[in-house]
């Protein structure tokens, strides 16, 4: 989406000679970074994932187990069912009147480690049948297909299965080792049953996230802990929403533990940059600017956060808020420095609410076109490229009422001085009341209903 054009020379006179862009803080450049999951199936760790090592089809799953010296270590952990739903049995649908459990698997597993394939079977939620087996030691790179005997209660009757698959059944892990599962199903008297869904592990949807390049955000710091991500992330690719360019970043507060939390985001390619130096500063800046939108669902505030250090050490530590706006507004944080030292790197953090107590669902932050700055110099001078016939204002330089002549009609127009400070008229006859403003240049940004826009230069006098 281009909306806009270039910005007046002069402005990029003063951006090139008196600023400091920050890393990807236009946000056009993003990453993916993948994670995908087998359709169907419910694993809450960082220990189960894909693999084209497979027996049968394209893909199998895998489980590990991961020894800790300190610790009980972690298992893989995978199941058809959703074991936080106690009032749904859950599982897959099956009808059929199998003898045994068949499945396929390549696994090595630590001396004292075993792993277990639970298979559950009901009709109407009552209990039928199952198979509890349990398998350990090494298949030396090579799959082993088992058949187990189901022990049925009564008729071989049912019309669901859930089936639990585990790398290790004991609490302490006793060293590394994985398990990989596939083509599971049910035979009857050497006749394969009607299939499970997805028990062969050929169907996977990516989880995964994207995220703007060198930044990262609570989502990137969960997975690299837990090698999962939130059911609902904290940064999000917005291209609809930008003030110059393809994307601005989007920043919500996540969902964990079935709550909200504060989401936020930060500049480092690496987990550690939220505490340490992200980028090199050229100089001792004054302003940190940039523009920003903020949509809280409750009463509640942003915050942002700009750190300068000195030989790895913090010298420095600003902090703006930012109130609720609901179009593009220019922000410009000033700086303040320990006057002994001259910082040579930044970090930046951006937080999607202040007040932890008053955390809204639905709240984002928007921001883009983040740079360093000698002195606060708005960007929003561009023209739009609308295809609309030109328009003429008068008079200009401004006194009192100002008229736009224009075969087009206005619905609302955005006022912004040198400061940056931004309000909102909304106007149906072209018509701007300016005899309460202070004399000074404005930059007038005309709004269509239909969205297209106009950003022209104004004298008030």
């Amino acid at each position: 989406m281009y909306r806009y054009t270039t910005i007046l020379i002069n402005l990029i006179l003063i951006q090139i000679c008196f600023g400091q862009n920050i890393p990807n803080g236009n946000f056009e450049k993003w990453n993916k970074r993948n994670h995908y999951k087998a359709t169907g199936w419910y694993a809450y760790n960082n220990t189960v994932y894909r693999t084209t090592a497979a027996h049968v089809g394209k893909y199998a799953i895998v489980l590990q187990n991961k020894y800790s010296e300190t610790g009980n270590g972690s298992r893989g952990y995978a199941t058809n069912y959703r074991s936080n739903d106690k009032s749904n049995f859950g599982g897959f649908a099956f009808e059929g009147e199998p003898f045994s459990l068949v499945f396929s698997s390549k696994h090595d597993l630590a001396q004292g480690d075993t792993a277990r394939i639970y298979v559950d079977f009901r009709d109407n939620g009552s209990y039928k049948g199952r198979v509890d087996f349990r398998f350990s030691g090494s298949t030396n790179g090579r799959y082993v297909t088992y058949r187990v005997p189901i022990s049925w209660s009564g008729a071989r009757l049912c019309d669901s299965v859930r089936i639990t698959l585990y790398s290790k059944v004991l609490s302490k892990i006793q060293g590394d080792g994985y398990v990989i599962y596939d083509d599971i199903h049910f035979e009857n008297i050497g006749f394969r049953s009607p299939e499970i869904y997805n028990t062969s592990f050929d169907e996977w949807y990516d989880f995964g996230l994207d995220f703007p390049t060198n930044w990262n955000s609570i989502d990137l710091r969960n997975y690299d802990y837990s090698r999962n991500f939130y059911t609902r992330r904290s940064v999000e690719f917005q291209d609809t929403e930008a003030f110059l360019g393809n994307s601005s970043l989007a920043i919500r507060n996540y969902i964990s533990g079935n709550r909200a939390r504060v989401g936020y985001c930060y500049i480092g390619p690496d987990r550690d940059h939220y505490y340490t130096p992200a980028f090199a500063m050229k100089d001792t800046f004054k302003y940190f600017q940039g523009y920003y939108k903020y949509l809280p669902e409750r009463e509640d505030t942003a915050l942002l956060n700009f750190r300068t250090y000195t030989n790895q050490t913090r010298r420095s530590n600003n902090y703006l808020e930012l109130p609720a706006a609901e179009d593009w507004t220019f922000f410009s944080m000033p700086l303040t420095y320990n006057n002994q030292y001259s910082p040579d790197s930044a970090s930046f953090i951006a937080y999607a609410s202040l007040y932890k107590d008053t955390v809204g669902d639905e709240t984002v932050l928007y921001l883009d076109n983040l740079d360093l700055t000698m002195e606060p110099t708005p960007i929003n001078l561009s023209v739009a490229k609308t295809g609309l016939n030109d328009i003429t204002i008068f008079p200009n330089p401004v006194t009192n009422v100002l008229k736009i002549d224009s075969d087009f009609k206005y619905h609302y127009i955005l006022i912004t001085d040198l400061s940056g400070r931004t309000e909102r008229i909304n106007t149906s006859d072209n018509i701007v009341d300016f005899s309460r403003f202070n004399p000074g240049l404005y930059f007038l940004s005309l709004h269509s209903k239909d969205s297209k826009s106009r950003t022209i230069k104004l004298f008030k006098i």
